[in-house]
């Protein structure tokens, strides 16, 4: 099976677990993304594009960004946190998670993940304007496009 697939429905579960739990949902809420999650990837598997493997630069490319990704967040968490604005974390992050999304798009090539990375960053900006920074909006919605991305990717011909 395609690793971004897995990835993207890992981090989708990561996403919906963190907004119900930060939203302080009942905990039993949580095992909802993880079962789509597992959902998708088990379909995953019937369709054309899970069968693609990408050439041998995208394990480079991924590393370099997703580096500079967690640099990012590193960074963001430590300025939100020292300013007290650590409801502004989520949505914080969606907007990085999007961004790295943007050269992953064109150098994997996966054209979709030039629709992940701006619809995460809206998500990002939709939630910093949103009182109190509904975490859960934030989390399912992140959790939403990347297993959208993740059927889309799964589902496209190779």
């Amino acid at each position: 099976m395609r690793t971004g697939i897995v990835v993207l429905c890992l981090f989708a579960a990561i996403w919906g677990v963190a907004g119900v739990l930060v939203a302080g949902a009942p905990a039993a809420w949580a095992a909802l993304p993880i079962a789509l999650s597992v959902v998708i990837l088990l379909y995953a598997r019937r369709w054309p594009g899970s069968r693609v493997e990408p050439g041998p630069h995208v394990g480079r490319l991924v590393g370099i960004w997703s580096g500079v990704e967690g640099v990012a967040m590193v960074l963001a968490a430590s300025f939100l946190i020292n300013a007290h604005h650590r409801d502004a974390m989520m949505p914080v992050f969606a907007i990085i998670v999007g961004a790295h999304f943007l050269p992953l798009a064109r150098g994997v090539p996966v054209r979709i993940y030039y629709l992940t990375g701006g619809a995460l960053i809206a998500v990002g900006l939709a939630g910093l304007l949103a009182p109190p920074h509904l975490p859960l909006f934030v989390g399912l919605s992140a959790a939403a496009i990347l297993w959208t991305s993740a059927v889309m990717v799964a589902r496209a011909t190779p």
